[in-house]
């Protein structure tokens, strides 16, 4: 894990600290906001002003996000500041903003010593970009595997965030609020991170090695630890499935009874309950990624094209691709 010192000769800038927010269309406003907005209040606290910023786009106009809400940016990629960091926001379209001038804008501005940060799926931009080899990275769990399938030469992690070099990255969601506040520290000091996070009514700033998702305890509302284990080895190996008796022997019980425990705190089979998981990862990706059905299969642990499509179809009453057709015709008639 980096430390602060990556960004701590930031601290002896003689003006505000500027940071460009590169808004790909479709940008998750909550992910935007917290980074946003901490600084701020950063300024308001300090009773200076200590970060600057400036919303950077690709093209002229407003750059909608996911809500719908369209904010008006200050330059566009030809003409933008020069900014000491610069972060892109994307969000569940994010190949739409796909583009060669993009990906070597982000070249050139980390050549010229510029610190690079993405938060949600902008990590796929700088991975894009070609700059992430090697480095480790933070995606979201639910582009996790497809992120590792499509670059499978960065060091992405299920990290909430992780800093690596000139590079910071967020999963996405709350914890970018965490990742902006580690950087404060670094340029400002701890005690002006503290304060902000405690206007945001946050009590804790989280390490970059925590946990992104909710304990399954808490998701599947749960109390067995036994089980809580085997979900948490079954949702850590989709690409390769763990057979249901390894998964009863790492809890040193019978399959039988590991079927009892998951008959009555889920009432589903613990195979029925793999399965399930691993199908909802199929449609995540058939949705949300331009990665072929065969990729999909592989990430899903299916040994076949075939094999996968066959259990797809019956467990949705679908074929993959119907799924995908689906999918653009609903996109067509919201555009």
């Amino acid at each position: 894990m980096a430390s602060a010192d990556s960004f701590a000769w930031l601290a002896d800038s003689e003006r505000p600290v500027r940071i460009g927010f590169f808004l790909v269309p479709d940008y998750p406003l909550m992910t935007f906001s917290a980074a946003l907005d901490s600084l701020r209040q950063g300024n308001r606290l300090a009773k200076k002003k200590v970060f600057d910023w400036a919303l950077i786009s690709a093209a002229e106009g407003n750059t909608p996000s996911s809500s719908g809400l369209s904010l008006p940016c200050d330059a566009q990629i030809a003409n933008a500041p020069r900014c000491d960091i610069v972060i892109v926001c994307a969000g569940i379209n994010y190949t739409d903003g796909y583009d060669p001038n993009t990906f070597a804008w982000l070249r050139r501005i980390y050549s010229e010593g510029c610190i690079l940060g993405a938060v949600s799926t902008g990590v796929f931009y700088l991975a894009k970009a070609g700059l992430l080899e090697g480095r480790r990275c933070a995606v979201h769990w639910e582009s996790l595997a497809s992120f590792r399938s499509e670059f499978p030469k960065c060091l992405a992690t299920d990290d909430i965030f992780a800093i690596d070099g000139r590079f910071l990255t967020s999963s996405g969601g709350t914890v970018t609020l965490d990742m902006m506040l580690y950087l404060i520290a670094a340029i400002e000091g701890r005690t002006l991170a503290s304060q902000i996070s405690d206007q945001f009514n946050h009590p804790r700033i989280r390490r970059q090695d925590d946990v992104q998702r909710m304990e399954p305890e808490h998701r599947f509302g749960i109390r067995n630890g036994k089980l809580g284990f085997v979900i948490r080895r079954m949702e850590s190996s989709l690409y390769e499935p763990i057979e249901i008796g390894e998964l009863a022997r790492g809890v040193n019980i019978s399959v039988r009874q590991l079927e009892r425990i998951f008959h009555a705190n889920l009432k589903k089979s613990p195979s029925q309950f793999y399965l399930d998981l691993r199908m909802a990862r199929a449609r995540e990706l058939l949705l949300q990624t331009d990665m072929s059905v065969a990729e999909i299969a592989n990430v899903c642990g299916y040994e076949s094209h075939s094999h996968f499509s066959r259990f797809y179809r019956q467990y949705f009453d679908e074929s993959p691709a119907a799924t995908r057709r689906a999918d653009a015709r609903g996109r067509s008639v919201n555009l």
